[in-house]
């Protein structure tokens, strides 16, 4: 049985999905192609991140983008160069009776060996997304021999310890982070 809390009032639940999520970040990318020289985008090279959930939704999209097969729900006039989730909680949306296509609600099914490097930031103390979820990425990433996927482990971290800006998690992850875009910009 999915987790539902019972604390949440009825009009804030919704009877969205997965799908329904991936859609409007499809928009999101047809918006930015558009205005693309508005904002200063610079198309030909984005990379995509986010946190937990985010990271969850980032991995989706950064892949579904790159594969080149969503043509329907994204702009096709973005060049993915990398991926960077922040222990993502890829798999997790079921658990709160999330449902959709198997392929966005478990980014891995989307991996193959030209899909963006990827740079993952995990706690070694994240009680909320297990090491399984991060390993099983980066695994699927090496059985399809795209080596290109490396973790961030952070000793002693947990979900969420980047949030302190100035903090010792943030300030190490930000380091490796600019070098990444730097490297695969």
């Amino acid at each position: 049985m999915p987790f539902v809390d019972p604390s949440t009032p009825d009009y804030n639940k919704g009877d969205f999905n997965i799908d329904d999520m991936m859609r409007h970040l499809g928009i999101f990318t047809i918006y930015l192609a558009e205005h693309a020289d508005e904002y200063g985008a610079k198309l030909n090279s984005v990379f995509i991140s986010g946190g937990s959930s985010g990271g969850h939704l980032a991995s989706a999209m950064a892949l579904a983008i790159a594969s080149g097969k969503y043509t329907d729900i994204f702009s096709q006039n973005l060049t993915i160069k990398g991926l960077i989730p922040f222990y993502p909680a890829n798999g997790q949306m079921v658990y709160f009776g999330i449902d959709g296509k198997e392929e966005f609600k478990n980014p891995e099914k989307l991996i193959d060996e030209d899909s963006p490097p990827c740079l993952i930031f995990q706690g070694t103390h994240d009680i909320l997304n297990y090491f399984s979820i991060t390993n099983n990425f980066r695994n699927t990433y090496l059985a399809e021999g795209n080596y290109e996927c490396a973790i961030l482990w952070m000793l002693l971290g947990g979900h969420a310890s980047d949030f302190y800006f100035s903090g010792y998690y943030n300030q190490i992850f930000l380091y490796y982070m600019e070098r990444f875009l730097y490297f695969y910009h």
